[in-house]
């Protein structure tokens, strides 16, 4: 309908980076408190599952064009842990599974952001670390959680209105950035981050859970967060800081769809063997 052109997605997307995306982290973070049903051993099998799978993929990565191998390594490791993962798990284990997937998240998200901002432009990393927006987010509302400091109703209202703006603006800008023809053009490496994401991941950290003895619950929690389709911030990441902004938004698309199935065949096994 032409309502939306290259022009608008760049800097709809720049205000995502910039300002909306951060803030909805931010008060993801801060809202809760980081002492509360904090779980060693099930933070450490993810944060070690998922650099696990970001060496391997940086090995299979050799199969992608150069240019774009930091894109497929993003797109194959970084879930949507904080939309779709949460969704199941409360789904399945109920509310009181909420403390334990925030603490997750925390820690995880600021992992996957540090890598991924190496993995897109390892020129300088340490610099764009520090300028991150998103791991800006991150950090204050580690702090303002670590501190319980109060957060005043004004900021509170005004980043609501922001946070709810995040994932339908990201949303539109995938849509728009779509290509049927780079699909084709991108097929080896949109084939293999759909495997590795939505296959080796949940296979990987899974299994780490059951060698490291975790409970029916946090084995569950694992597959939710491991399994869940590419998350919508490594296309905005992606778009920012490099120019394969279009096959970001691809395996995201990809991801999602067939997540479905994954999904589905993951929660049959683990009701199977019990543990949901």
């Amino acid at each position: 309908m032409h309502l939306v052109d290259d022009s608008f997605v760049t800097q709809a997307n720049a205000l995502v980076f910039n300002v909306a995306l951060p803030v909805m982290l931010f008060f993801a973070i801060s809202a809760g408190s980081l002492n509360q049903a904090f779980n060693l051993p099930l933070t450490l099998i993810g944060l070690g599952g998922t650099l696990a799978l970001v060496g391997l993929l940086l090995i299979v990565g050799r199969l992608i064009p150069a240019d774009q191998r930091g894109v497929f390594v993003q797109g194959s490791y970084r879930g949507n842990l904080a939309i779709l993962g949460v969704a199941l798990a409360v789904a399945t284990y109920g509310e009181s599974v909420l403390p334990l997937v925030a603490v997750y998240i925390a820690v995880v998200t600021t992992v996957y952001n540090i890598v991924a901002v190496w993995v897109l432009d390892s020129s300088g990393v340490i610099r764009k670390l520090i300028r991150n927006p998103i791991l800006i987010g991150i950090v204050a509302g580690v702090v303002v959680s670590a501190l319980n400091l109060p957060v005043p109703t004004m900021l509170r209202d005004t980043g609501a209105y922001l946070t709810g703006m995040t994932l339908p603006l990201a949303l539109i800008c995938i849509g728009a950035t779509l290509d049927f023809s780079s699909l084709l053009s991108h097929g080896r490496s949109i084939a293999l981050a759909v495997f590795f994401k939505l296959v080796i991941s949940p296979v990987l950290l899974v299994g780490l859970g059951l060698a490291f003895g975790l409970g029916d619950t946090q084995l569950g929690v694992l597959f939710f967060m491991a399994a869940s389709p590419t998350a919508t911030a490594s296309y905005i990441m992606a778009r920012q800081m490099t120019s394969h902004g279009a096959l970001a938004a691809e395996i995201v698309a990809v991801t999602t769809a067939l997540g479905v199935v994954s999904y589905t065949f993951g929660i049959a096994w683990l009701r199977t063997v019990g543990i949901v």
